[in-house]
């Protein structure tokens, strides 16, 4: 597959530039004030000079990003108030639904694809985008038909709320990481953020208010510019005859192939949406709102760890090739694990030891109950990380019903958890419904993955 030609993007270019001057002269920095017999170790990282650059891209460009959407987010939770808010965030889960059916699973297996079988590379992309258009079609119809039982006005604003959601799933995500341009796919996810906050700091600071109205036109336009960009981009290195190889034996063959990891993800609405639309359903649009809110603390340190994960995934999809060693194999688990539980514990022990602190920080007095349930989620995190790593091992493996078997377990058990708990705990029983049915699924996860490292073959 060919390569990007940076350069005919101006804006990313720049961006693009400024960040690996930036790593050079970090490196560069840290070389003359460390002491001689480190700064030749130090000296050693230039060999890996773009992983690192990944790295700082994903984790300079996404921090700046999200740190920013955090606190946007802080601020449409207190402008709108809890009761608002969490009608908000009922139409974004449902959006979060349709997310999971756009993309049926090829967030998880497509990068494994590309880089095992890179002679059908432009089948692959294009078929996927193809079948990702198709699948967020059905999902519109589902959602016209089902607006009654899932208690949803029919309106603009509705429908944008939810259908943004699944624009996410149709970005070309995989295909930037198999040409290991993380930092690249990044500036396009920060240049969406820049374009969303812009947009509502200026209506919050012009007005003083904010309505679901401006929410939904701003996510909606700011998912499709960036989708626009990167198919260009995209459709600029595939073969000349990319259009030849869509086709629907093609699309096909991706349904039924991808059917088990499709149903498995499909599944994880357990472990984020459906809890929230239970707790709609059993107590009010107050508490999925104050639910929703300690999500977005959680997500900071989730946030983070999927960035180390992007950068983690396509090595571990050629850790998983037939040709790589038993000893090989366990020594890149080994130290990817450790650098996901290092990424995790800076947001995991503020949250842990000092959740009033940091619920006072961020949210208004509306929002004080969540100091009961950030340790909760705080631990959480920790063995979320855990399960990152051994997730992508599991799948590079091609061990994919044992992936389904454990995701699918975990799925079930939310599930029943959710419909006995939250009704009678409330924000305290989706707490707890997210996050110990999915932590025991990363147990199995790490002891599945142990016991093939031991034999994998």
């Amino acid at each position: 597959m060919k390569s990007i030609i940076k350069n005919k993007n101006k804006i990313l270019y720049a961006i693009d530039q400024g960040v690996i001057q930036f790593v050079s002269l970090t490196l560069l920095l840290v070389e003359k004030i460390t002491p001689k017999n480190l700064s030749a170790k130090i000296a050693l990282l230039r060999e890996h000079q773009t992983a690192l650059y990944n790295v700082f891209g994903l984790m300079i460009l996404n921090a700046i990003g999200g740190f920013l959407l955090l606190l946007t987010q802080v601020k449409i939770a207190n402008v709108l108030g809890a009761s608002v808010y969490g009608l908000y965030s009922y139409y974004i889960a449902l959006g979060e639904v349709g997310a999971m059916v756009v993309r049926y699973g090829r967030n998880k297996t497509m990068l494994r694809d590309l880089v095992q079988k890179p002679e059908i590379r432009t089948s692959l992309i294009t078929n996927t985008f193809v079948l990702g258009l198709l699948n967020l079609f059905l999902y519109f119809i589902i959602i016209l038909i089902l607006n009654n039982p899932l208690d949803i006005t029919i309106n603009i604003t509705t429908i944008l709320l939810i259908i943004s959601p699944c624009l996410v799933s149709l970005d070309f995500q995989p295909v930037y990481e198999t040409l290991r341009m993380m930092s690249w796919h990044s500036i396009y996810n920060i240049l969406q953020k820049s374009f969303y906050l812009f947009f509502i700091w200026i209506t919050i600071l012009s007005t003083g208010s904010l309505n679901l109205g401006v929410l939904s036109i701003v996510l909606f336009l700011s998912w499709i510019l960036i989708l626009v960009g990167q198919i260009i981009e995209v459709k600029s290195i595939l073969d000349s005859n990319w259009k030849q190889t869509i086709n629907i034996q093609n699309i096909k063959n991706l349904y039924k192939d991808n059917f088990i990891i499709a149903l498995s993800c499909f599944f994880g609405i357990a472990f984020g949406p459906l809890i929230r639309l239970i707790l709609n359903k059993y107590t009010d649009s107050t508490s999925v709102g104050i639910y929703a809110a300690g999500l977005q603390i959680y997500l900071i340190g989730k946030f983070i760890l999927n960035q180390v994960g992007r950068v983690g995934n396509p090595m571990m999809a050629e850790v998983g090739k037939n040709d790589c060693s038993i000893e090989k194999r366990r020594k890149f688990v080994n130290n990817y694990l450790l650098v996901m539980i290092a990424s995790t514990l800076p947001f995991a022990i503020p949250i842990i030891f000092f959740p009033r602190f940091v619920t006072s920080l961020f949210f208004s007095h509306e929002y004080s109950e969540l100091a009961h349930y950030l340790p909760i989620l705080g631990m959480y995190l920790v063995v979320f990380a855990i399960g990152v790593v051994f997730t992508q091992f599991l799948i590079s493996m091609r061990k994919d019903r044992t992936y389904f078997a454990i995701y699918i377990g975990g799925a079930i058990l939310t599930f029943i958890t959710s419909y006995i708990i939250i009704p009678e705990l409330g924000v305290l029983g989706a707490v707890l419904s997210l996050c110990i049915p999915h932590a025991l699924s990363c147990i199995c996860y790490c002891l599945f993955s142990l016991n093939f490292l031991k034999d994998v073959r």
